[in-house]
């Protein structure tokens, strides 16, 4: 839990998303004033291209906690996966996606289209080997 490790992971994750150095900015709507939330954004699909990579960033500007609503009706379908600890949260919807951060706190999160499986999906006990709905299949 030392700075150091928590820099060393913020310098993995930028390494692993180059749309934080070169993807464009899209500020997004958000219901709370204190929430700063927008993407960054590429579509390199050439060969030798890192390939499409959204990455969704919300900030809470405020020292207290605070709830957010985000318009995030264009990635319909599509799963946050926070960047950090690579936990999958629910599909956004068409509803605004509700958050609420912690004094200070910020989430990146990695849009995965829904066509496409997170890089490190959480367990699904009923996929796992060995389990009922394997051996059913």
């Amino acid at each position: 839990g030392s700075l150091l490790h928590w820099t060393r992971k913020m310098i993995e994750i930028r390494q692993r998303h180059p749309v934080f150095g070169v993807g464009t900015y899209v500020e997004l709507s958000a219901s709370n004033p204190s929430v700063l939330a927008f993407t960054r954004e590429i579509d390199e699909t050439g060969p030798g291209q890192g390939g499409a990579d959204t990455v969704l960033c919300v900030a809470n500007l405020s020292r207290f906690p605070q709830p957010v609503e985000l318009d995030m009706r264009r990635f319909e379908g599509y799963s946050p996966v926070e960047c950090m600890g690579g936990v999958q949260f629910p599909a956004i919807g068409e509803l605004p996606y509700l958050l609420t951060l912690p004094g200070h706190g910020f989430y990146w999160f990695q849009l995965t289209p829904p066509d496409v499986a997170p890089a490190d999906p959480v367990a699904d006990p009923l996929t796992e080997p060995g389990s009922d709905a394997e051996k059913d299949g």
